[in-house]
């Protein structure tokens, strides 16, 4: 009996009893001690049996549901896969922001753990080979330098060359040739004489005709010795012809060809000298730069990038995880409202999760009027229209901050728990509860 019906039953008796005092004039029965009840008062109102743990899911955005997991009635565990809906592209840009953070984490991990020493011995190899090229290139300097002093002599020489021959013969030079003439003639007169002295006596003998003819041959020798240094004498005195000019003019403008050539390549020389340097200075930066750790600045700007790829996957994911239903608690599944290939929108609640082992009670139509007068901790008596005969105790834990509006007026929650469950309750269930008032 819940405390409406006591209320009632103590009405009556009072009534009973205040009857029975008129009727009776006895002192006896005037004597009577006057019997008193007490009425607690009460605050009655409705509710519902709803589980203390529950919620009701929705996607997050919109789409084609791909599979439903579960059913009505399933016992389903905290984060376990409700439903999903077809989203291959958010699958793939998780994929890629997956990719991106494995890319960014090698990339710091790299600068972290510095050079390894095959990159040094790399680096090293390369300053060697810049050093060599170095060293060959001012090689080929010096040979081109050498070169051009070569073709400078040389085009010295021609220039002499060719001067001397425009400047003909010096009276002294033709003084000698003539004297050469001279000689020569003299050289033949003697021969002549010897000459003459044997073919005195060649037809006398064998030996004497063979001195002679030795004689006679070098008159003849003599003779064109005469006429060699007449014609030097002459040359001499004439000068130099046009076509000895030209080819000594020729010979000057080869060596001089030849110098600009040398020089050419000297200047090519030089500059591949240049090169050479600037090459081994570079080798020799990036082995330096191989060697020495990572700056600062540059671990921080791949930690950041580390950081900014994390935060690309999570939202990816968030994304993602907005096309899956997931079970927040473990609990039942008490409703489904979709099917794999329909359409669904964003925020609208498709799936209903109850923890069924806790049941309690939330009122509907306590109002602002009576609000006040319950408090937590004060006792309840529940009875359900489903559950006839049947009166459940529980007390009431927190009474809500903030009203609600209802159609007729605004009303706040109330939160009762039961004493005893009993396992025919369903969530859903219409309750009439009287709380124990202020």
């Amino acid at each position: 009996m819940n405390l409406r019906n006591w209320i009632s039953v103590s009405v009556l008796l009072c009534l009973a009893l205040g009857g029975c005092g008129e009727a009776s004039t006895s002192k006896e029965e005037s004597a009577a001690p006057t019997l008193e009840l007490t009425v607690q008062p009460v605050v009655s109102v409705s509710g519902k049996v709803v589980p203390a743990q529950r919620a009701e899911l929705a996607f997050g955005l919109s789409g084609i549901v791909d599979r439903v997991a579960v059913a009505e009635g399933d016992m389903v565990q905290a984060g376990q896969e409700l439903a999903r809906l077809q989203a291959p592209e958010l699958a793939a840009a998780v994929a890629q922001a997956e990719a991106a953070l494995q890319s960014a984490q090698a990339e710091l991990a790299l600068l972290e753990a510095g050079a390894s020493a095959q990159d040094l011995a790399v680096a090293e190899a390369a300053v060697t080979i810049a050093q060599q090229n170095v060293a060959a290139a001012q090689a080929a300097a010096a040979v081109a330098k050498a070169s051009v002093r070569a073709a400078e002599a040389a085009l010295a020489g021609s220039q002499a060359s060719l001067a001397l021959l425009k400047a003909g013969a010096t009276p002294e030079e033709i003084a000698v040739a003539q004297q050469q003439v001279e000689q020569a003639k003299s050289q033949l007169y003697a021969l002549q004489a010897q000459r003459d002295i044997a073919g005195a006596g060649k037809d006398q003998s064998s030996v004497a005709a063979s001195n002679y003819a030795a004689a006679e041959g070098a008159v003849f020798a003599a003779e064109d010795a005469v006429e060699i240094a007449q014609l030097q004498a002459t040359m001499v005195a004439k000068g130099p012809r046009a076509e000895q000019v030209a080819v000594y003019e020729a010979q000057v403008a080869q060596a001089d060809a030849a110098l600009a050539s040398a020089k050419a390549q000297l200047t090519a020389a030089e500059q591949q000298v240049s090169v050479a340097e600037a090459q081994a200075r570079q080798a020799m930066a990036e082995r330096d730069r191989v060697a020495a750790p990572a700056r600062a600045e540059q671990v921080a700007v791949a930690q950041a990038g580390v950081a900014q790829a994390e935060a690309a996957l999570a939202a990816a994911q968030a994304n993602q995880s907005r096309a899956v239903i997931t079970a927040p608690f473990a609990g039942t599944v008490t409703w489904i409202n979709l099917r794999p290939g329909e359409q669904v929108v964003p925020a609208v609640a498709v799936i209903s999760v109850g923890n069924l082992d806790t049941l309690w009670i939330e009122t509907t139509d306590l109002d602002e009027i009576d609000v006040d007068r319950v408090a937590p901790g004060k006792v309840a008596t529940i009875e359900l229209d489903a559950l006839p005969g049947v009166e459940l105790t529980g007390k009431v834990e927190r009474v809500a901050l903030k009203a609600s509006s209802a159609s007729g007026g605004t009303t706040f929650t109330a939160y009762i728990s039961l004493d005893e469950a009993d396992p025919r309750l369903r969530w859903g269930m219409t309750a009439f509860i009287d709380i124990e008032a202020e």
